[in-house]
């Protein structure tokens, strides 16, 4: 065990004397940590309103609706003035499902779909998934308000928003702290080029090799560098955490977990990444491929609606979900316990993977 923190000593001090990776390192943290605290941290509440009218020939000629869709619009824009001088704005739709289509690709905010036939008028209102709930109570209100225009009396029931998509009324995250799950999932990455470039260098300088001829065994040699890139990147991780606000007395303990967790992946795939690598060039280049693919479930994160079977084949989904849970949605860390299986599956295989091919290199 002494040689192996002998290694770890060495190798933290020659991450810190690599001015590039050290530099870039602090860097990243204080530029990411910059743009959290400026992005806006509230929710726009303001909508757009989409709008179908069906009416049959009868109930328009009871109800003065001759005039088609200028006299629907000037009754509508009489009883809207107020509401559309604070930001809504209706747009027509064709049909219903022309109405649920803008409702589901988020051109408008909610949707309200009004048939009038000879039986009891229909007035419906959709809303996105996203809709906060004081807008939704609006729509509500705004929904009634145009049935009364229209008709000339209000509605005789009550009627309910219907949610497309999962319902997430009263949980709406500001964008910055959307962000910082993703900010978070980029500290990680890093570690791809600090942990691959110092393996890198140790293969292709013969290091590696020197090391293994004294009584330092190979398990030794991987077991140090591997404490090395957990604890480099778990302590810029928690430093990042702490930056922006993701440690609080309730979520401190799953994030510590997490973090770890995450740099001991991040880890296993750097042992890939430097155990291929030739040079620099080739480290950074290689490098690249997992880094992009890794940061793709962030779009998750920022796009709820992205979604696709694919990304739960993609390592970080699994550490994405629970911290955004966690930090954005009060959830627990015994809610993602498939989620820590599957990152401590994803974290063995990497190791595993990484083993054979250093293993290989030095043979």
């Amino acid at each position: 065990m002494s040689r192996v923190f002998a290694i770890v000593k060495k190798d933290l001090a020659q991450i810190l004397r690599n001015r590039f990776v050290a530099v870039i390192s602090v860097l990243f943290i204080v530029i990411f940590a910059v743009m959290y605290y400026l992005l806006p941290s509230g929710v726009d509440e303001v909508f757009k309103m989409g709008f179908y009218l069906e009416i049959g020939e009868q109930a328009a000629a009871e109800f003065g609706l001759e005039g088609g869709e200028n006299e629907i619009a000037s009754r509508l824009s009489e009883a809207g003035k107020e509401e559309a001088e604070e930001g809504l704005q209706l747009i027509w739709a064709e049909s219903t499902e022309d109405l649920k289509r803008m409702v589901e690709e988020e051109e408008v905010s909610a949707g309200v779909s009004f048939i009038i036939s000879d039986q009891e008028p229909e007035l419906v209102l959709y809303v996105s998934s996203k809709t906060p709930e004081e807008v939704i109570e609006a729509g509500e209100a705004i929904g009634s308000e145009i049935g009364y225009a229209l008709i000339g009396y209000e509605l005789p029931a009550d009627f309910q928003a219907t949610v497309i998509g999962q319902d997430m009324a009263g949980q709406q995250i500001p964008m910055r702290d959307r962000m910082r799950v993703i900010l978070l999932t980029f500290v990680f990455l890093l570690e791809l080029f600090s942990l691959g470039n110092l393996l890198m260098e140790e293969v292709q300088r013969k290091t590696a090799l020197a090391l293994l001829v004294t009584p330092v065994t190979l398990g030794d040699f991987i077991s140090a560098k591997a404490i090395t890139g957990i604890l480099n990147t778990f302590f810029l991780g928690l430093l990042m955490a702490l930056l922006l606000g993701a440690v609080s007395a309730n979520t401190w303990v799953a994030i510590l977990v997490l973090l770890f967790l995450g740099a001991a992946m991040m880890v296993g795939i750097a042992f890939i990444v430097g155990s291929l690598s030739r040079d620099f060039i080739s480290m950074s280049m290689i490098a690249m491929i997992p880094f992009v693919v890794l940061v793709i479930p962030g779009f998750l994160v920022i796009y709820p609606g992205f979604d696709s079977p694919i990304l739960k084949a993609i390592p970080t989904y699994w550490l994405l979900e629970p911290i955004n849970g966690i930090l954005n949605y009060g959830m627990g860390l015994s809610d993602y316990t498939m989620s820590l299986v599957y990152i401590v599956l994803f974290v063995m295989a990497f190791f595993v993977l990484g083993f054979v091919i250093l293993r290989r290199r030095l043979a």
